[in-house]
């Protein structure tokens, strides 16, 4: 069997093994990269620099937000939602503003009623990653006078209390979400995931909104739309200076960025087997099957932005004999059942049970939520609905539950039926990003 592996180790990682150190005679410790930052101009001069040079392509296939989240009690706001500009922003982020009842804070929330002096506590990312590229990005651009860190995905951060370094995503949720009167910032969907409170800005045509109300306009779209003439005609040319930061536009989101696959041009000299799934790879991302950029709470990029990223894989040199593999869209007798097909139409019970627990999920927590906030009834009614909210919720924990069961069965068994194969030569494609 073929197996690929993918490590989710953040972008700045991620292009560190891409571009190899010493200890590997400076080649890649992976396949491909993939990061929401373009490939640093350090290392980029690297690649280049090699004998002989190690020319690269990017290769965007994805657009994302990166929203600020926060944890002030809406009490304390008065119901309203938060709204910060970007010099206060720099000026929390850099450690200068300390407090939220600062007064370029309350000047944008006058609602705001909060204790005292109360800290600020501020999560950040440990390691390099394209959410800390993102913000420090759009600091730089839009205030630099009070943004003094630079841009990258690794940021000089202050060292008082009001600091917390965060490892991850998934710590960065958990930190605002334990922490009150916490601020940190996540591509926008892992916020909006966990209802987590979100920070409104003001793009460049003067519309303040939340990352939420702007992408449900299209503003992440229209961000990448505007943006197109940022991009370079040559793939593999210098993309570091890329940014589609604060476009202009009515409904843009002025945190956008854009995800890409990093791939060596030269591949002649990696295993044919290996190449062609990377080659296969590349084919189905770029080509968005099953809507995979928006099943993920990613927007597709512009069909131009497309374009530039298939002519770009179309650069890619295999090697010689290498024997690609096909795509069954629609059936294919006889060629859809090919060693070298890869068929959109094989489908095991596994996924088709999880889809339809998914589904359940779906509705039963629709119904929860609609039974949260019952209409004024009687005592004996609203304790009826309440428990009946209850057992709604309780069948959807179990539901869930059960879907995991299911999900860790069919990989515990995919597992094992590898393992069975003694002989069975196996290639490992790697990959690391945010």
């Amino acid at each position: 069997p073929m197996v690929l592996t993918y490590r989710a180790v953040g972008s700045g990682t991620g292009q560190q093994e891409f571009v190899g150190n010493a200890a590997s005679s400076g080649k890649s410790y992976n396949d491909f990269g993939a990061g929401d930052i373009p490939m640093s101009k350090a290392y980029y001069d690297g690649l280049m620099a090699a004998t002989p040079a190690q020319a690269m392509v990017h290769l965007p296939f994805a657009l994302g937000a990166i929203g600020i989240f926060h944890n002030v009690p809406s009490a304390d706001l008065g119901g309203a939602a938060m709204q910060l500009d970007a010099c206060t922003l720099a000026k929390i982020f850099s450690g200068n503003i300390t407090t939220w009842d600062d007064p370029a804070i309350k000047a944008q929330n006058p609602n705001i009623k909060v204790p005292a002096n109360q800290i600020i506590m501020v999560g950040h990312r440990t390691l390099g990653s394209s959410s800390t590229g993102g913000l420090a990005g759009y600091l730089d651009k839009k205030c630099k006078a009070s943004w003094d860190k630079g841009t990258g995905g690794l940021v000089a951060w202050p060292t008082s209390a009001g600091f917390t370094a965060v490892e991850g995503s998934p710590g960065m949720q958990t930190f605002i979400k334990d922490n009150m009167y916490s601020i940190g910032y996540l591509d926008a969907g892992q916020g909006h995931d966990f209802n987590i409170p979100e920070v409104a800005l003001t793009n460049l045509d003067g519309k303040t909104r939340n990352s939420k109300q702007s992408i449900a306009l299209g503003g992440v779209a229209e961000a990448g739309n505007k943006g197109i003439a940022n991009f370079p005609a040559d793939a593999s040319a210098d993309w570091s200076g890329v940014d589609i930061y604060d476009m202009a536009g009515d409904s843009t989101w002025p945190i956008v960025l854009v995800s890409y696959i990093y791939v060596k041009k030269d591949q002649t000299a990696t295993d044919p087997q290996t190449a062609a799934a990377l080659k296969a790879f590349i084919h189905t991302i770029l080509q968005n099957y099953d809507n995979l950029c928006q099943e993920n709470d990613f927007t597709p990029p512009s069909m131009d932005l497309k374009n530039l990223a298939l002519a770009a894989a179309d650069t890619i040199k295999y090697p010689s004999g290498m024997m690609s593999f096909e795509f069954e869209t629609d059936t294919a007798a006889y060629t859809g059942m090919g060693a070298n097909t890869i068929s959109m139409k094989r489908w095991s019970f596994d996924d088709y049970e999880r889809s339809i627990l998914k589904a359940q999920i779906v509705d039963l927590s629709a119904k929860v939520d609609m039974g949260a906030a019952p209409a004024a009834a009687p005592a004996a009614a609203e304790s009826s609905s309440g428990d009946a909210g209850l057992v709604v919720g309780i069948i959807a924990i179990i539901v869930s539950v059960v879907s995991i069961g299911v999900s860790t069965f069919a990989l515990l068994k995919a597992r094992g039926s590898t393992k069975g194969e003694g002989n069975a030569s196996a290639t490992m494609i790697g990959a690391g990003q945010a």
